[in-house]
C-alpha cells in the first residue's frame, strides 16, 4: 500500500513535526509529485552514463568491503530507485543476495520503487525507525529494524535537518553496517534553491566529515570524479562514508 497525501500529513504529525516544518515538507513532496513520472530521464539529463556507471561502482565497492554474501540495504530518499535498482543489480552480479528497501517521503515516487521491484516504504528521512515502525503498523510490510548499509544518493542536500538525518540513519545501522552518502559538494548556485527545490547548496567534505564525527566512529569523504549538469551549472559530487 501507498499512502496518500492526506495520511502523509497524518503521519507527519504522528511523527511529531510542527506545522511550519510539516509544511516545507509537503511541499518537497508536492514538487517531487510532479517530477514523479520523469525522474530517471532527468537523472539521466543530470549526469552522463560514465557519471551514473561511476557512482554505482563506487556504492557497490563500499559494500563489498563488508565481505558479506547477504546483506539487508536501506536507500533513503531513493526516489525512482533510479541508483537503487543499479546497486542491486550490480551486486547480484557479484553473487551477493542483497534485500533492498526504497524509503522515500513522496508518495509517487514509492510507486516508482515497487513497478521496480523494491519493497518502498513510507518516510521522513530525519524519522527513519519511527517511520518504519509506521510502515510496519499501517501497511503490513514487515521490514528489519536494523541494516548492513543504509544509502543515500543526490539527496542528502534536500534535507531539512542533515545533522539529524545521519542521526537517523545511524538508528537503523548494525553495529557492522555502513553509511554511504553521495551527494553534490558546496557551490554557489543559489538559483538551484528554487528551480530544483533544494534546501542546502551541497556541503563541503570538511563540513560533511564535521558533521559525520559527532556521530560515528569512523569517517571518511572524498571528491569523485564525476559531476552534476543543470542548465550552465555544473556541481560536483563527493562520497562520505560513516560506520
Amino acid at each position: 500500500m501507498i499512502p496518500s497525501i492526506s495520511e502523509v500529513k497524518g503521519f507527519l504529525k504522528k511523527l511529531g513535526f510542527d506545522e511550519k516544518s510539516a509544511k516545507e515538507l509537503v511541499e518537497q513532496i508536492e514538487y517531487f509529485e510532479i517530477e514523479a513520472p520523469e525522474r530517471d530521464d532527468i537523472v539521466r539529463e543530470y549526469l552522463r552514463d560514465e557519471c551514473i556507471e561511476t557512482i554505482v561502482n563506487d556504492i557497490v565497492k563500499e559494500i563489498l568491503k563488508l565481505n558479506k554474501g547477504k546483506i539487508k540495504l536501506l536507500d533513503v530518499a531513493a526516489g525512482s530507485g533510479f541508483f537503487t535498482e543499479r546497486v542491486k543489480r550490480k551486486l547480484e552480479e557479484k553473487d551477493v543476495k542483497v534485500e533492498v528497501y526504497g524509503f522515500d517521503i513522496t508518495p509517487s515516487m514509492l510507486k516508482r520503487l515497487n513497478e521496480k521491484g523494491i519493497t518502498p516504504i513510507w518516510g521522513v528521512a530525519e524519522k527513519i525507525k519511527e517511520s518504519i515502525e509506521i510502515a510496519n503498523e499501517h501497511y503490513s510490510i514487515n521490514a528489519p529494524k536494523e541494516f548492513d548499509i543504509v544509502l543515500s544518493t543526490l539527496a542528502f542536500h534536500h534535507f531539512l535537518n542533515p545533522n539529524g538525518v545521519l542521526e537517523s540513519m545511524k538508528s537503523v545501522l548494525k553495529e557492522s553496517g555502513r553509511v554511504i552518502i553521495v551527494d553534490v559538494l558546496k557551490h554557489e548556485h543559489e538559483e538551484l534553491k528554487e528551480t530544483l527545490k533544494d534546501t542546502h547548496l551541497g556541503f563541503s567534505l570538511e563540513e560533511i566529515k564535521e558533521m559525520g564525527s559527532k556521530i560515528f566512529k569512523e569517517v571518511k569523504a572524498s571528491y569523485m570524479d564525476v559531476y552534476c549538469e543543470v542548465g550552465d551549472a555544473i556541481v560536483g559530487l563527493y562520497k562520505a562514508v560513516f560506520a
